[in-house]
């Protein structure tokens, strides 16, 4: 998966551009990662994987595109600071002002502080579950209706307050196939994924019905699909995704092997 690589990853690092760092720039909900130039305007370091720098760039980059383009980086760790990156910058941006008093937030290390009353406030995470749906020795495969990534999926959604895991599950399945869990969780892994700034949890789980009815509009389709009909994982590199990862799991028989 994308956080499997060998470098050291630091979030916030010291430290000023030098060649070989990298600048990241958020314009909406579009991004451009360009290698650093002198004439760039860096805001502050994000992260820090092996020797090279992730920049929060002020403004004025060209290839600005969706966010989606990381997935295409060559390098493993590079891909992964990426990612972590994107993270932290839309963090940063989204809370320039304090929410208790409207006073200017200032990064004091690994957390932002209010100019004005002090309010400290860390990163934001958002828990959220990828679900696997078996019947019959089948997995359920789906594809998001208006979503960039048009790749396979998994039945997936954040959690909601007060839920545990499992609660998330049961609701993402109903809501969006019509479908009731009734049988155990089987846990798979867990991944950050710094594109939607969460932390991924992943389950398999039977279902006693193969109906499945579209309900919220979020998938445009979901089909039964055979371990031998499973389709490749999206990205070029392989599996970086936690989804990815499932659908080939379960392709080799890891729930038979449990």
């Amino acid at each position: 998966m994308i956080q499997d690589v060998p470098d050291r990853l630091t979030c916030f690092p010291d430290g000023i551009p030098i060649r070989g760092d990298w600048v990241l720039s958020c314009r909406g909900g579009a991004v451009a990662f360009e290698p650093w130039r002198e004439h760039m305007v860096t805001v502050m370091p994000l992260v820090r994987v092996g020797a090279q720098t992730i920049f929060l760039g002020a403004a004025g980059a060209s290839s600005f595109g969706s966010s989606q383009q990381l997935r295409c980086l060559p390098e493993d760790a590079l891909r992964f600071g990426a990612f972590t990156a994107l993270h932290l910058a839309q963090w940063v941006l989204n809370h320039r002002y304090c929410g208790r008093c409207g006073g200017l937030n200032v990064r004091c290390g690994a957390r932002l502080v209010c100019s004005v009353c002090g309010c400290e406030q860390y990163p934001v995470i958002a828990p959220a579950v990828i679900l696997g749906l078996v019947h019959e020795g089948r997995l359920l495969i789906t594809h998001y209706a208006n979503r960039p990534y048009r790749g396979p999926a998994l039945v997936a959604g954040y959690c909601e307050v007060g839920e545990t895991l499992e609660d998330t599950c049961r609701r993402e399945a109903l809501e969006e196939t019509g479908l009731q869990i009734t049988g155990d969780f089987r846990y798979f892994a867990s991944q950050p994924w710094g594109l939607s700034g969460s932390v991924l949890m992943g389950f398999f789980a039977e279902v006693t019905s193969q109906e499945v009815s579209l309900n919220d509009g979020e998938l445009a389709d979901a089909v039964w699909t055979r371990p031998d009909a499973l389709p490749p994982p999206p990205d070029a590199v392989g599996t970086l995704s936690l989804t990815a990862t499932m659908i080939e799991a379960f392709r080799v028989g890891w729930l038979g092997t449990k």
